[in-house]
């Protein structure tokens, strides 16, 4: 029986040698760190325009995401045209190829480990002394292409942005299994540092893992968002109901579809139920799209208005 234990849990062992590192070694526990540690130069910001931000990539997060090494996750970003650090905002169209330089003792097998890259999305009419709310989006899926990179990276155009109240978008690239609350919280400090954020309306949202990721990420940053959107919530590999009432004091507009076969809809309703006992400030949309449609909801003027009606110094945490 011993031996069958051995056996069974030997590949999740890392088999990383002593001797290699991940392509990312700054280490981050507070603001001052940052403004130590951090030497990036954020591009001239203009309206209407969307930048590629890779300040974070140098930072590393160790013991971050248990469930890389042992769900056998592929090296995604090592192929051709797929490398999520590039400095361009598109892996379809003049994708810029990124010139790493890295350490003799780097595996870039490890960039799991390091901070996330990002898009972000300047409003229309973007004005450098105003203070802006910041959405974040947290895509879908475990693995990359440069079409599903180029879609992730570039989703904010779904997005209804009305022109009496604009925001800035920002749309981080995962290389791990889960969302992690450490990178999304360094991911804020870094824009807030870059541009004139409303921190009584920074709002999360994600759709499938991106959904889930939204409930865990708000469950651990309980006091950052003003609001969350979690868009079918996918439920591996843990189930995300055991998070929610750790965001139960937050405004959440819920969506799932009862014909999705991919992400399970009885979780999201049980979830629904359980934060609904204790806060109506919570709205459950549910859907007959599969596991799609997600569009069309992010480009409803009234669910995108529902999200930023909401600032967090008029909420009351119970």
């Amino acid at each position: 029986m011993k031996l069958l234990i051995l056996i069974t849990f030997f590949p999740l062992v890392s088999v990383y040698s002593q001797n290699e590192c991940p392509p990312c070694e700054i280490i981050i526990n507070s603001r001052d760190d940052y403004k130590k540690r951090i030497d990036y130069k954020w591009p001239k910001i203009k309206p209407n325009s969307k930048i590629k931000i890779n300040s974070l990539t140098k930072v590393l997060y160790e013991n971050d995401d248990q469930y890389w090494v042992s769900s056998n996750n592929n090296s995604w970003w090592t192929k051709k045209n797929s490398d999520p650090w590039t400095d361009g905002t598109s892996w379809v169209d003049n994708y810029l190829e990124p010139d790493h330089n890295f350490k003799k003792c780097v595996n870039d097998n490890l960039r799991w480990k390091c901070g996330y890259s990002y898009v972000v999305q300047i409003p229309n009419n973007f004005k450098k002394g105003k203070k802006y709310p910041l959405v974040i989006s947290l895509h879908g899926g475990i693995r990359g292409n440069p079409r599903q990179l180029d879609r992730r990276a570039n989703y904010g155009d779904n997005f209804f942005v009305p022109e009496d109240d604009e925001y800035i978008i920002v749309s981080p690239i995962k290389l791990g299994v889960d969302w992690s609350s450490r990178k999304i919280s360094d991911l804020i400090l870094d824009v807030s540092s870059n541009l004139k954020i409303d921190e009584n309306r920074i709002y999360l949202t994600g759709l499938s893992m991106g959904g889930r990721g939204t409930f865990i990420v708000a469950s651990e940053l309980s006091d950052t968002f003003a609001a969350i959107m979690p868009f079918s919530p996918h439920h591996t590999p843990y189930s995300y109901k055991e998070k929610s009432m750790k965001v139960s004091h937050l405004p959440i507009y819920l969506h799932h579809s009862k014909n999705d076969k991919v992400s399970s809809f009885t979780i999201a309703e049980d979830t629904y139920n359980n934060i609904k006992a204790v806060n109506d400030n919570i709205i459950f949309n549910i859907g007959n799209n599969g596991h799609s449609g997600w569009p069309k909801l992010y480009g409803d003027e009234s669910i995108i208005r529902w999200l930023l009606s909401w600032e967090k110094k008029n909420m009351i945490k119970e």
